[in-house]
């Protein structure tokens, strides 16, 4: 697996193309599913930026049709949010060598898209759709360029949270791949921070984790801004949010903390934009408020 590289134009391009809203059915779908089969929180993050990644591959392409008049396998795909998401998700688990059967997979996503369907049974139609997992994934891997390395800005940020507060739990270092032997469950890493941090520092990482989330589920954001910046902003808004009182102004917060991934206070100021712009657009979300 290759490591991920843009210049500036293709970073430029993305901007472009990258809406800030995303289609938030199949999001939940990948969230909510993922609880359903216990992933661990890197699984479900890699299996939606897959799904962003995609979309965005297919947005930048023209779209082409067959001399029949049928469309493209690519195009197909993307058109067929059940199986795209369900292929996200399976190729996440072999990613991130979190192992789940397809049966459970193909099941999950059954039961999601057709609610109020029968119970789908071991026959024709889900050999069928077993079939059609094997070749999406294909196209999967060859729209994402082979590149199946996906970064993420949850330990950047809780790194920082903890040399802001020398939280004993965050001693590892949270950069190092997960072992293959033991992966943690959101509810493990949020009794651990209950468990180690005091309470206002449990606070500020619950709201920092929850921005973070957030901000995965915005193509705009996850694909447009560095990993560093996202962590570094969500916690700044969690601190804001939370309204800690800080010694630093940002402009100090981002030197101090962002210096060492040349991160610019404009970049954090973006990203913070950006996520209010989010929350601005889905009002059941609880968009933060903050003290000027």
């Amino acid at each position: 697996m290759s490591t991920r590289s843009s210049s500036s134009n293709s970073i430029n391009h993305t901007k472009e193309l990258a809406p800030l809203i995303p289609n938030i059915a199949p999001i939940q779908f990948l969230r909510q599913s993922s609880a359903m089969l216990d992933l661990p929180i890197r699984t479900t993050a890699t299996a939606v930026l897959y799904y962003h990644r995609f979309n965005e591959f297919m947005s930048s392409k023209e779209k082409v049709i067959n001399v029949d008049g049928t469309l493209t396998e690519e195009d197909a795909l993307y058109q067929n949010d059940e199986l795209l998401t369900t292929t996200c998700l399976q190729l996440a688990c072999k990613a991130t060598e979190v192992p789940r059967k397809v049966r459970d997979l193909v099941n999950v996503g059954y039961r999601y898209y057709h609610p109020k369907g029968t119970t789908l049974n071991v026959d024709e139609n889900y050999f069928k759709m077993r079939s059609s997992l094997v070749t999406s994934e294909l196209l999967l891997v060859r729209a994402l360029g082979f590149d199946l390395e996906v970064e993420l800005p949850f330990a950047y940020c809780l790194n920082v949270l903890r040399g802001l507060g020398s939280i004993r739990y965050f001693m590892t270092d949270e950069t190092k791949r997960p072992s293959k032997k033991h992966h943690h469950t959101q509810k493990e890493v949020w009794k651990k921070m209950e468990n180690d941090m005091e309470p206002e520092m449990s606070a500020i990482a619950r709201l920092a984790w929850t921005y973070v989330w957030d901000s995965l589920c915005s193509p705009k954001i996850a694909l447009t801004h560095s990993i560093p910046g996202i962590g570094l902003a969500c916690l700044y808004l969690a601190l804001r949010t939370a309204e800690v009182e800080m010694s630093m102004s940002m402009s100090e917060y981002v030197d101090m903390w962002g210096a060492s991934e040349n991160i610019s206070v404009q970049a954090v100021r973006d990203v913070v934009t950006d996520l209010l712009d989010f929350y601005d657009h889905f009002p059941d979300i609880t968009s933060p408020t903050i003290e000027t």
